[in-house]
């Protein structure tokens, strides 16, 4: 008995014994994929989230080119920069109030020109025709190239007076030569047109992958139930097209709203008022008037309002996936 008692015993100590050795195992394996996470986190914390900090700390403070050697010991003005960034902007820069809706009214604007040419450009070059591939590619090249040089080249195209387009312009009596493209009131016209132009295959190109993979099973089915063009267009096409359009157009709205090197390239600084957008009056208080203070207040802005359309498009999807259930 006393046998068969220590052969009971044995086997329970080797049971625990296994069962601990497994469960240290699965700790430890539930451990390694955080470990392997550890680098990334890493270079997200130094890239993103300290500098994000210092723009906070920096906001909060008069950090100006005489406090800049002591920036620790700046004074501390709380919400002061912000009030002065909605007021009345720094000494070259209009307020961030007016860059704002600068900023607002270039984004939309923009993006409701682009949106409909890329979506377009993107049915037309879905069906099969004679040198397609040659059509799409040229579709692509404003897209391709870089946004300094199509700055140079919008802005040699509206010089004053012997810019093409003030020469096309009075060539067919709609204007005069000097219709001042690049100072005035008109600068916002110019800044629309040229970003048009270089940004709306980005919308295409995102279109065109949705339509690439719808399958033509649908469109065979709506014709065989007698569906014409215009009611497949908007019974299949447009709901299969519909979350990447929409992520297409915030990403395109996201990225006008935070265009710098198109206006500043055309027009320099500062610009006027009717094309100095929050990013460029960032860059001119910061690194002209040297109100860092101000110029981080700003920078607070512009990420607060740029969440604001992601956040509801995030919302957006989320109702959405909870209608397809």
């Amino acid at each position: 008995m006393r046998g068969e008692g220590v052969q009971v015993d044995f086997a329970e100590t080797t049971a625990t014994s296994t069962g601990a050795k497994a469960s240290r195992k699965r700790r430890s394996a539930n451990r390694m994929p955080m470990w392997m996470l550890f680098p990334t986190l890493f270079l997200l914390l130094l890239i993103i989230v300290v500098p994000f900090l210092i723009a906070v700390y920096t906001s909060l403070i008069d950090l100006n080119q005489y406090t800049l050697i002591h920036w620790v010991r700046a004074p501390f003005v709380g919400l002061g920069n912000f009030i002065d960034a909605l007021k009345q902007g720094s000494a070259l820069g209009a307020s961030a109030l007016r860059s704002v809706w600068v900023s607002v009214s270039f984004s939309l604007v923009t993006t409701a020109i682009i949106t409909p040419v890329g979506v377009m450009a993107a049915l037309m070059v879905n069906k099969p025709f004679r040198g397609r591939k040659w059509i799409r590619a040229l579709f692509l090249l404003p897209y391709v190239l870089p946004v300094f040089v199509i700055a140079l080249v919008w802005r040699l195209l509206f010089l004053n007076g012997t810019g093409l387009i003030d020469q096309v312009l009075s060539w067919l009596h709609i204007a005069n030569k000097s219709t001042y493209w690049l100072i005035g009131p008109h600068t916002f016209w110019a800044m629309v047109i040229a970003d048009a132009w270089g940004s709306w295959p980005f919308i295409y190109l995102m279109v065109l992958a949705a339509l690439q993979s719808i399958s033509t099973d649908q469109y065979e089915s709506a014709y065989m139930d007698g569906a014409g063009p215009v009611r497949s267009f908007f019974s299949i096409t447009v709901p299969n097209i519909r979350s990447i359009l929409g992520l297409a157009v915030l990403l395109s709205t996201l990225n006008h709203f935070n265009n710098f090197t198109l206006p500043f390239i055309m027009f320099g600084t500062p610009p006027s008022p009717q094309a100095d957008v929050l990013p460029l009056n960032v860059y001119i208080t910061s690194f002209q008037t040297f109100n860092f203070g101000l110029g981080a207040a700003m920078s607070i802005i512009t990420l607060i309002i740029m969440m604001i359309p992601a956040i509801f498009y995030i919302r957006m999807l989320k109702i959405g996936e909870g209608a397809t259930r």
